[in-house]
Order: C-alpha cells, then sequence, then structure tokens
C-alpha cells in the first residue's frame, strides 16, 4: 500500500471511529427529547441495569524533529527525525482477568514530506492476570525487550549504537509470549514466514542482506529471554536463533544486559551481544556489540545523557573491522511533553575520518483517550 493510501487509511480510521464514539451521544440525546414524565423515567433508570465501559481507546505519538549538521564528506546541514511516530491502542476488559488487546502505529516522516511511513506496530493479543501476554502480529522483538531496551535512552534513532549494527528492534509475522513472576520475566518470540524487512528503517533480522527473501514456511527465528528485576536492579539475557533459506545463513545471537538506579537521579546501564553467522559462503563471522550507558537528572528539568559503544565484525577473528564512538545528549524538560535537546556523536572507525554529527531539536508527546 502506498504511502498515499497508508495516510487515507488512517484519517478514514479514526474518522469512523469518532462518529462511531458520538453515535450513543446523539441518540441519548434524542431520547431526552422524547421523554416520558419524569416519573417513569425515574422507575425505567431503576430497572435497568448499569453500564459498564469495558473497551478504552487511545490515540498517541511523538514528534521529534532535529536539524543536524555533519562534518563528513565536507560537511552538511539537515532536517532529520528521531522516529517520530503516531499511534492507537485499545483494551477491552473481557473478564476480571482477561483483557484484549490493539496495537498500531506508524512512522511520521518529519524528514521527508511528513507522510506515514511505514509500520512500527500492528498487533493483537490477550494479556492475562496470571497468565501473561500473548500477541500475534508486527511487535518489539523480545531479545530487544530483554538486552537493549535498558541502554536505549538517546534522542537518536540509532541508539543503541553498537547494538544497531546487529541487533532486531520490530519484528513482524511474530508470535509473541510474556509472562513476570514475580521478580523474574520472560519474554519469547517465533518469527514465521517472515519478510527480511522486518523492522522499521531496514533494522533486525537479517539487515546484511536486506534484498534477499525467504520462501520458507517454516521458523524463521525464534528468541527466548529472561529478566531478573529487583528494586533499583535489572539483569537480563536472551537467545535468538535467525535462520534464512536463500543464502543458508544461520545466525545465533547472544545479549546480555544489565541496569542500576543508582540514586533517584543517576541511571546506568550495559547492552553486550555476541552473534555467530554462518554463511554458505565465505568467511564466518562473529561479531561483537558492546553499549555502556548513564543519564543524570539535575534540577530545572534538565537531564545529561552519555554513552560510549564499540562494534566489531571479527570477520576469522583477523581482519575484522572495529567501530568506537560517544554519544552526549543534554535535555530540557519543558513541559511533561516537550523537551528541547542538544546532542553530539561521534563515531570513530578503524578505516575512514572520524565523524561528528551534532543536533537540535524538540521531543513532543501526546496521549488522548478518546472512547
Amino acid at each position: 500500500m502506498s504511502r498515499f493510501f497508508s495516510s487515507i487509511f488512517m484519517v478514514c480510521l479514526l474518522t469512523a471511529m469518532t462518529l462511531v464514539i458520538s453515535l450513543p451521544a446523539s441518540a441519548g440525546q434524542s431520547v431526552a427529547k422524547d421523554a416520558a414524565p419524569a416519573e417513569e423515567m425515574e422507575e425505567m433508570t431503576m430497572e435497568e441495569a448499569p453500564v459498564i465501559k469495558d473497551t478504552d481507546v487511545s490515540i498517541y505519538g511523538r514528534f521529534w524533529p532535529r536539524v543536524t549538521y555533519k562534518d563528513a564528506d565536507g560537511g552538511s546541514t539537515d532536517i532529520t527525525d528521531a522516529l517520530s511516530r503516531a499511534g492507537i491502542k485499545a483494551n477491552t476488559r473481557i473478564t476480571d482477568t482477561l483483557t484484549a488487546v490493539l496495537h498500531g502505529e506508524w512512522d511520521v516522516d518529519i524528514e521527508a514530506n511528513g507522510d506515514f511511513g511505514d509500520a512500527r506496530l500492528a498487533y493483537v493479543g490477550l494479556k492475562g492476570a496470571y497468565l501473561g501476554f500473548v500477541g500475534i502480529g508486527k511487535q518489539w522483538d523480545p531479545y530487544y525487550n530483554i538486552v537493549a531496551e535498558v541502554t536505549d535512552i538517546f534522542y537518536h534513532r540509532a541508539s543503541p549504537f553498537g547494538y544497531d549494527n546487529e541487533g532486531p528492534f520490530r519484528s513482524n509475522n511474530l508470535v509473541r509470549y510474556a509472562n513476570r513472576m514475580g521478580n523474574l520475566s520472560i519474554d519469547a518470540g517465533m518469527q514465521v514466514n517472515g519478510s527480511p524487512e522486518n523492522n522499521a528503517g531496514d533494522k533486525g533480522f537479517f539487515r546484511t542482506n536486506a534484498d534477499a527473501s525467504s520462501d520458507s514456511d517454516d521458523v524463521d527465528a525464534a528468541s527466548v529471554g529472561l529478566s531478573y528485576s529487583a528494586g533499583p536492579l535489572y539483569l537480563g539475557a536472551s537467545y535468538l536463533r535467525q535462520n534464512k533459506d536463500d543464502d543458508d545463513l544461520k545466525r545465533n545471537m547472544f545479549g546480555v544486559s544489565a541496569s542500576l538506579n543508582a540514586t533517584e537521579n543517576l541511571y546506568l546501564a550495559v547492552t553486550y551481544q555476541y552473534i555467530q553467522e554462518d554463511p554458505d559462503m565465505g568467511p564466518e563471522i562473529n561479531p561483537y556489540t558492546l553499549d555502556v550507558v548513564g543519564s543524570i537528572s539535575f534540577s530545572g528539568g534538565i537531564k545529561a545523557l552519555a554513552g560510549f559503544f564499540s562494534y566489531d565484525d571479527d570477520v576469522d577473528g583477523t581482519n575484522s573491522k572495529q567501530k568506537l564512538g560517544g554519544n552526549f545528549t543534554l535535555v530540557k524538560e519543558l513541559h511533561p511533553s516537550t523537551d528541547v535537546f542538544v546532542e553530539w556523536l561521534i563515531v570513530d572507525p578503524e578505516e575512514g575520518e572520524t565523524e561528528n554529527t551534532i543536533s537540535l531539536g524538540f521531543r513532543y508527546d501526546f496521549d488522548v483517550a478518546i472512547f
């Protein structure tokens, strides 16, 4: 579906929802005009069962435009986007312990024409108080949830910067299960008949072979992760297995993470992953990534974010290409919904010149219940 039809679909969807929501109110006003005498109305009201609202619907969004200067290739300045998005959520209470969940989210391409772009999320699931959550559709990958989310704190679309080179973010055609049992949490997923472009912005599964296709009717990828949370401490570990038929490339990904709210204002986190790639032709590749981040809050709504990252593709352990870098972000909160920020990213590849990127921009969030 083209971006034009995607935009029309979203407008029609929201318009239809608005009409559906407004109809009961209009109907109620019509009944009131033709109502019976007050005594009859009171008697009817007493006989009617109370109406219980069992569905909540909300629309939300985050607009994240930036002005960015990059000193590479003689320098350039452009309007960029830190992954702006808009979405809709719905929850329907089926029983006291079971809820149906709907979630759809789409890119807003501010750096292009401001159109609705690719789908980021699109799934339906069931959430039980004791049995956990199960969903089908495009979702945040369990591997990301366990090992990368804790270091994804920056105002940049490539965060976490080391993990971004290899790890998945959102995956389509995914069946996911998640549950929390005391301090322990489990998150697992199975991707069936997925395509290589299963993540927004060509991130994720098979990103190094994005032009290939998969005709498999079997499981294309599967992951499972466990995490432990106790007070300010978080520990996580996850394993992801990816299969690809066309080039017979198989990948095993192992990731670990940890975070600590050291004080009320100081946050520290780390993500490390090791990948085994076994291509049909060519040398074995064993990349690894490291992200170490921290944030500290000051009075007046000011927050500083800093991080170090490393990526090494480790080709045969001899001809590896390394990339090191760091990021510093300074945020001023104007309102809980609005920030202004400046961000400096430095990337130092083993081959080539060091690149500096400086961005200045806004973050504006909204979340409105419409039913």
